[in-house]
């Protein structure tokens, strides 16, 4: 149960233990499981909206920083032309200083959660991932949106 005084704050706070990020619309969610780029687009685009599409700074860092640090994450940009997941022209780049170099076939874009920059690899490469969530219809996992509703009833039932 939680403590009288208890917030809606409080119970939003808990319920974003899940490493949820808010930035307008979008919301980035940080996937801990391994997977190549397709099986972690197919991930995203089957439990969120799709791999997280950053298109400026405040973005990036926002969808990095819902990860833990010091990991590498799959987003949602590929291929040459750089290109996102749901086939829009990428503007904004936020490329280490060699650059997508596209050494060896790297046609997937991953960001390093530490400096938030892009650099590429090999689709195939197992990386974990992060999804986005930005049609204004947010869903929030069950799991954590369970915790948001007993968060708010104990504070229906028991108020400060």
């Amino acid at each position: 149960m939680f403590l009288k005084g208890a917030s809606f704050e409080t119970c939003k706070k808990a319920a974003e233990r899940k490493r949820v990020k808010m930035l307008n619309q979008k919301v980035y969610f940080y996937i801990g499981q391994s997977m190549s780029w397709s099986s972690a687009q197919n991930y995203c685009r089957e439990h969120y909206l799709d791999l997280a599409m950053i298109e400026n700074q405040e973005e990036n860092t926002r969808a990095g920083s819902a990860a833990p640090s010091s990991l590498l994450t799959w987003i949602g940009l590929y291929r040459e032309p750089w290109t996102w997941s749901d086939q829009s022209h990428s503007t904004f780049r936020n490329n280490n200083p060699a650059g997508l170099t596209n050494p060896g076939g790297g046609h997937c874009v991953l960001e390093n959660t530490d400096d938030h920059l892009w650099d590429n690899q090999d689709c195939s490469v197992k990386n974990r991932f992060i999804c986005q969530q930005g049609d204004g219809s947010v869903q929030v996992p069950h799991r954590t949106r369970a915790l948001l509703c007993d968060c708010l009833f104990c504070l229906a039932q028991f108020p400060g």
